[in-house]
């Protein structure tokens, strides 16, 4: 029992961390500068005081007001009743979300309202690390710090916990693909039962009536039935599992799914045609291309995608200083290099660990590939689109900086060693010594013997104090970024 209380402490520790975090981003973002999350508070009210679900219909997209009201920051003199475009979105948040608005606005005064449903929000968000948690210590049971690393990073990564105190259904989709992951990992599907089967039709229809990154679940599962037939001869699994499984998913969606026939027509039962309708003035990838050429969309779509995925705060208006953005830039690159390491030996040894592996290439490609095709429409190159695969990247981050401060430690004090010294020498003969970049290289390449050590003296102990320290990141964004340059 007491081994069991301190294999928990870690994960307790971090789930506090991220709601000490997720509460001061709550409380203290002013409201509704978190994207999109004035129509989908719109929504969730429409439930409550309605009854039903509401349609999305011409004007429910105000481009002029809606640019207006940003600009300035959210003035309690500008109604944000006019923004209702989320309504075309699945229903489930909002449901859930309903009865919380009710309650709330009998108890507490109009603005603690958006307050309450951030931190209902925030729940969910503890309950996805959780999951997430979970999915990893089901791959690898005897690796506890690796699943740990994994959430803290999910718990501390700034844009992403700013995300989860805000209203929007991001989190919720967020958790049903960390349930979905996790229960694909406990049992291969060629050998699931008839309650397995059920239970994973249930989370892909509770993803279908949540958000339409449900492809994300749908593609894993595709993905993994496809593998474990393919690799197991002698099935004890009948079709009928499988009928079972889709067929729970289409008996929870199929109300939603009528309703939209009668709502929107029988063409158009997810409402993306009357989306289209409906946000005129959004930015497509079309006319972005008609002012620039494909280079700049390049650059554009890919330093977008960066900085919003570390911090991009309110509307995508309040970057981080560029500085900032460079040493993040050079410290993927350091943990780039221990990945890269572990990836070379594991394949020297002939120790790739197969189905783990399908299971969260899956994961990143389907979310990756969803995210390419979202642009290709509508040029909306933001970071936090990729959270719905915030578990294997958190992974994928934590093995890299695990290696630096390992195996690949000396590799990684050669190249940023090498680096600081050509930026010093480069720097000499031209005159222009870029001091900033040379003293995070240096920085990066005493980091690995410094974090070596540290791991000698006790084993995790670089990991924690690298994860506080983005703890506390995440605190300086708040504080420095999002109140001073959002607030009315």
């Amino acid at each position: 029992m007491q081994r069991t209380a301190i294999q928990k402490a870690p994960l307790a520790l971090i789930l506090v961390i991220y709601l000490v975090l997720g509460g001061a981003y709550a409380l203290y973002t002013p409201l509704w500068q978190v994207p999109d999350e004035p129509a989908h508070f719109n929504y969730i009210k429409y439930i409550a005081e309605h009854g039903q679900l509401p349609e999305l219909k011409p004007g429910d997209y105000p481009h002029d007001y809606l640019e207006e009201i940003k600009a300035r920051r959210f003035p309690p003199t500008m109604s944000i009743e006019p923004i209702r475009y989320e309504a075309h979105q699945p229903p489930l948040y909002y449901l859930l979300a309903a009865p919380i608005y009710l309650v709330a606005e009998r108890t507490f005064s109009p603005p603690l309202v958006p307050l309450v449903l951030r931190f209902f929000s925030l729940f969910l968000g503890a309950l996805s690390l959780f999951a997430g948690y979970k999915t990893i210590r089901t791959l690898w049971p005897s690796q506890m710090p690796l699943a740990i690393g994994t959430v803290a990073f999910a718990a501390t990564l700034p844009m992403h916990v700013a995300m989860n105190a805000g209203i929007n259904n991001d989190v919720l989709i967020e958790l049903i693909i960390n349930l979905t992951a996790w229960q694909l990992a406990k049992t291969p599907l060629a050998k699931m039962s008839p309650r397995h089967a059920a239970g994973l039709g249930i989370l892909l229809g509770l993803a279908f009536l949540t958000k339409m990154q449900a492809f994300i679940v749908l593609g894993m599962i595709l993905v993994l039935l496809a593998w474990d037939a393919h690799e197991t001869t002698k099935t004890s699994s009948p079709r009928y599992h499988i009928c079972l499984l889709f067929g729970v998913a289409l008996a929870l969606t199929a109300p939603w799914l009528i309703r939209n026939a009668l709502v929107y027509g029988p063409r158009d039962l997810l409402a993306l045609k009357r989306h289209d309708q409906v946000v005129v003035g959004q930015l497509t990838t079309k006319e972005f291309l008609s002012m620039h050429n494909y280079i700049e969309l390049l650059r554009h779509f890919v330093q977008t995608t960066f900085q919003s995925f570390w911090g991009q705060f309110g509307w995508m208006g309040v970057p981080l200083d560029q500085r900032i953005y460079l040493a993040l830039f050079l410290l993927c690159c350091w943990v780039a290099i221990g990945v890269g390491a572990k990836s070379m030996r594991l394949l020297h040894e002939h120790r790739f660990p197969s189905r783990r592996l399908v299971l969260l290439a899956s994961w990143i490609l389907i979310t990756v590939a969803g995210y390419l095709w979202y642009n290709t429409k509508y040029l909306q190159p933001q970071g936090r689109y990729l959270f719905a695969a915030i578990i294997p990247l958190g992974l994928i981050f934590t093995i890299g900086l695990q290696e630096c401060v390992s195996r690949a430690s000396r590799l990684c004090t050669f190249i940023f060693g090498a680096l600081a010294g050509g930026l010093f020498l480069s720097g000499l003969f031209l005159g222009d010594i870029k001091g900033y970049t040379f003293i995070i290289a240096l920085g990066l390449a005493l980091l690995a013997p410094l974090g070596s050590a540290l791991e000698r003296l006790k084993s995790g102990l670089f990991i924690f104090l690298f994860y506080l320290g983005m703890a506390g990141f995440t605190l300086f964004c708040l504080w420095f970024y999002v109140v001073p340059h959002l607030s009315p």
